[in-house]
């Protein structure tokens, strides 16, 4: 809504990344990147007076977002000027990415949560991601562990991190008291206000989406996919027993379960709750009121185990045969947005993003919603960025719709994603 060190880079070499949604945005328009020099974290410009370069960066993002960073683009501009190319590739951004770079046409960077590093970064013919420990000027130790893993696969620099993100749940104030702290809670408030007849619902929620329903599915313990493993628990009790949960909450929701149909029910005041991410913050703080944020509802005592995204300046492949002054310019850009500390604490103030550089993270001025994010964050679990997930997420949204529709159980429907995935494998 997702989404680019020299030598201190190495000390997490070997890892693989860990966590992982949302969502990423391209724009036409011009916007200037850092060159190779310093991080820019202290006040400089992040370059060092040499050859200025231009790259170009593909993002998808939600309006407030867009516009905050062509911000903070232009700003970069003026400061070092290398010149970025921010595009708006239109449709899903990864199958855009799938067409332009084997034609030699991608961006330099883009935006977009972790979880496609694994996927990417196994890629071969061609490849689709870029190396940059040799090309980066930041200690990884300025992030978070957690983020420091995720712009890292098999020892190399895929990217650099500047938020997380999770899903949680909002509420309108004026419609509740007090928000719930346990599922039982949230179903009687839900029930007081769902009249589907006039409009009226209980819940606002995207709840096919695997990564924004894996916080039920997950709350008794059971792992979609474990990356640790590689095992595939889609169709384990656990998960089955966490449908149960979800489905209730499918009870109360708009017949249509798309995005833009689940979220205007909020956000027009026609529903008390909705669940989604930091992503939605800032246009819903323009449309609601009395705009309230915690952590998911307890399920029989368990805090739903919701995925979590670190989203990532990504280093495209196009980088391996560009200008050196074009890898500053898309490194350099990467480099000084994720350890601005302004920029990370405006972000967290004005669009909710979660901060992962550890000196924003550790200075105690984060807002009650940001802070509400960080503690699901903290309940939740990293979205798994192993390149066998990508062989999850279709099969578990098409056996969430079926459910959501009434054609089919969920047992059975998790059964045959469970089936369709190793299959796939």
């Amino acid at each position: 809504m997702n989404e680019k060190r020299r030598t201190l880079l190495k000390a997490m070499g070997g890892t693989t990344a860990l966590a992982g949604l949302a969502g990423c945005i391209s724009t036409g328009g011009d916007g200037g990147d850092g060159s190779d020099g310093g991080d820019g974290s202290d006040g400089s410009d992040g370059s060092d007076g040499g050859t200025t370069g231009s790259a170009r960066l593909w993002t998808d993002l939600t309006d407030a977002e867009d516009e905050a960073i062509t911000d903070y683009i232009d700003q970069y501009e003026s400061e070092t000027g290398n010149t970025i190319n921010k595009e708006a590739p239109g449709g899903e951004l990864d199958q855009q990415l799938e067409t332009a770079i084997p034609a030699g046409d991608g961006p330099d960077s883009w935006i977009w949560a972790h979880d496609w590093v694994g996927r990417f970064a196994v890629r071969e013919d061609p490849p689709f991601l870029y190396d940059a420990s040799d090309d980066v000027d930041v200690s990884l130790d300025s992030y978070t562990e957690t983020a420091q893993r995720a712009a890292q696969f098999d020892g190399g620099l895929y990217g650099l991190p500047f938020a997380s993100e999770t899903a949680a749940l909002y509420y309108n104030a004026d419609m509740v008291d007090e928000p719930p702290e346990t599922l039982e809670e949230m179903v009687a408030l839900m029930e007081e206000h769902h009249d589907p007849e006039n409009g009226q619902y209980g819940l606002s929620f995207p709840g096919v989406d695997p990564y924004q329903a894996s916080g039920f599915i997950q709350a008794y313990g059971g792992d979609l996919f474990d990356e640790g493993t590689l095992e595939v628990g889609v169709d384990s009790d656990a998960c089955k027993q966490g449908m149960d949960a979800l489905e209730t909450l499918y009870e109360y929701m708009p017949a249509d379960p798309g995005y833009e149909s689940q979220i205007v029910a909020f956000s027009d005041g026609l529903a008390p709750f909705a669940i989604n991410g930091p992503w939605a913050l800032s246009n819903l703080q323009d449309d609601v009121d009395n705009l309230g944020v915690t952590t998911l509802p307890t399920v029989d005592g368990n805090h739903p185990r919701s995925y979590s995204g670190i989203q990532l300046f990504y280093f495209s492949s196009m980088l391996a045969d560009a200008d050196q002054s074009t890898v500053d310019a898309a490194t350099g850009l990467a480099e000084w947005y994720t350890t601005n500390e302004e920029i990370i604490q405006t972000n967290a103030a004005e669009q909710g993003y979660i901060p992962v550089l550890t000196d924003v993270v550790g200075n105690g001025d984060l807002s009650s919603e940001v802070q509400a994010f960080a503690q699901q964050v903290e309940h939740g679990v990293p979205m798994p960025s192993h390149p066998d997930m990508n062989s999850v997420w279709t099969p578990v949204t098409e056996a969430l719709e079926r459910v959501f529709n009434g054609e089919q159980d969920s047992d059975a429907a998790l059964d045959q994603a469970a089936s369709e995935i190793r299959e796939a494998l």
